[in-house]
């Protein structure tokens, strides 16, 4: 009997342990699951005020550039210098079409002046992920957070987290692909080969490419990242513009100071005109052109603005200086791309971002998320503000693609 006795206390301490670590076990489940859940609530606010972003952005779109008088372009326009740690370079801009200016498409910004962005309240929405290294022609872009701010139930202002975003002009892009029916011109292409030179724009695949990322499978050898990352400043796979209400494929914008894109640009013209081509360096054209345009003035420019028609800059002092010893006339210049031209985009990108903050410290970010919009300017009217925007592509990003 006292053996029985001895082995059933043995069974009892047995069953006691197992219960005790069947009840650690549990705690220690439900702490990894509160944890889960946690992590999962701040993500989704994190998304939540990254689409909040994206809602402000699109807002601001359609209100400064949704009639047909707004002129827009890139800030380089303005005198912000070509390189690295220029972060507001890109920064897209809107104008009224007397020249006078409206806004900056990017949070942050409240009037003409372009705020300090290396402190802490900046965040890069275009960085090496998704340009590769800082530097002229590839500058990153940051923007200001904005908080997302509540009162507790004593009155004290308290940090939830925050937003931030920018629109990017694509009209200062050239196309990779442009319908035949839908080209200023019908038949004629942007001559993307001088930006890639394995990126033919008559390549037969090249119209199955339905995302910039897609544009790299085209050449019989696939181009490698850096070379659309080096690109996305002067390369989209298509934009549109609005003549008459009627959507054109690849209308290039004037108002830009990227050298890489006006090198496309000629590069473009001479694909127009093989005959006839452009002399001198496509990079000396180019170069004349960025390093000028702030300071160029004349009917329908001021110092530091942009060009507010396509005239203004076909008849600019700029171009003339831009086309001198190159056999080439501002008239023939005129004749040949005067089609392509506009002094507006109607295509924008708009990036956008969130980040929720810890709830007893406001100071600690628990989660962040981005995301990216392609929007287009409709023939469709909005009341009040011009033609509709729409949402033509959305994709969610991560921390690699910035």
């Amino acid at each position: 009997m006292k053996t029985h006795r001895g082995f059933a206390l043995i069974l009892t301490v047995v069953l006691l342990a197992l219960l005790v670590l069947a009840l650690v076990a549990l705690s220690a489940l439900s702490r990894v699951g509160a944890d889960i859940a946690g992590t999962a609530l701040y993500q989704t606010q994190a998304r939540q005020n990254a689409l909040l972003g994206l809602r402000v952005a699109l807002g601001e779109l359609q209100q400064f550039t949704g009639e047909d008088a707004a002129v827009t372009g890139m800030a380089g326009l303005t005198g912000v210098p070509a390189g690295a740690g220029n972060p507001s370079r890109h920064w897209c801009g809107v104008w009224a079409d007397n020249g006078q200016f409206k806004r900056w498409l990017a949070s942050g910004a409240t009037d003409t002046t372009i705020p300090i962005l290396s402190g802490s309240d900046a965040t890069a929405l275009l960085a090496t992920g998704a340009l590769g290294a800082d530097g002229t022609d590839k500058e990153h872009v940051r923007v200001l957070v904005v908080p997302v701010m509540t009162n507790d139930q004593a009155g004290n202002p308290q940090r939830h987290g925050g937003y931030a975003w920018w629109v990017g002009d694509e009209g200062v892009k050239l196309s990779a692909v442009i319908p035949d029916t839908e080209a200023p011109v019908p038949g004629e292409k942007h001559a993307i080969d001088e930006l890639i030179a394995t990126l033919s724009p008559d390549a037969a695949n090249l119209v199955r490419a339905e995302t910039y990322a897609q544009i790299a499978l085209v050449p019989v050898t696939p181009l490698t990242p850096g070379q659309l990352q080096g690109n996305l400043h002067a390369l989209t796979r298509t934009h549109h513009g609005l003549v008459g209400g009627v959507p054109q494929a690849g209308r290039l914008n004037v108002n830009s100071t990227s050298a890489r894109y006006w090198r496309g640009v000629g590069a473009t013209y001479n694909r127009l005109r093989p005959a006839d081509p452009i002399s001198i360096s496509l990079t000396t054209f180019a170069n004349r052109i960025r390093d000028n345009f702030a300071a160029t003035v004349g009917t329908g420019k001021t110092a530091g603005g942009p060009f507010v028609t396509t005239d203004a800059f076909l008849d600019s002092s700029l171009l003339d200086s831009a086309l001198q010893d190159s056999g080439v006339t501002p008239a023939e210049f005129r004749d040949a791309m005067q089609p392509w031209l506009t002094a507006r985009a109607d295509t924008f990108r708009i990036r956008a971002y969130g980040e929720a903050a810890n709830q007893a410290d406001s100071a600690k970010v628990e989660a962040t998320a981005w995301c990216e919009a392609l929007v287009q300017r409709t023939s469709d009217s909005v009341t009040g503000f011009g033609r509709r925007f729409v949402i033509v592509y959305f994709r969610w990003l991560g921390p690699d693609d910035i």
